[in-house]
């Protein structure tokens, strides 16, 4: 995949989870209209860059606000 797509897709990410505290991929994929493999790229991507953390909870894997994580865990 083009890293042009995957920063456009990261760029959508980061705009939806101003309003999310925790979501998980195949929920924000759905959101977003994108695959969720489209949405886990984005989503390391974002990791990365800490802008968002992706935790496992009870057994799924989340994505969290990178605010909101902060003070919850």
């Amino acid at each position: 995949m083009d890293k042009m797509i995957i920063g456009e897709n990261a760029g959508k990410i980061w705009q939806a989870m101003k309003n999310i505290e925790e979501i998980s991929i195949p929920e924000l994929a759905r959101k977003l209209d994108l695959s969720a493999e489209s949405t886990a790229l984005a989503a390391g991507w974002l990791a990365r860059e800490n802008k968002i953390c992706i935790k496992q909870k009870n057994g799924v894997i989340k994505l969290f606000n990178e605010n909101y994580y902060a003070f919850r865990y």
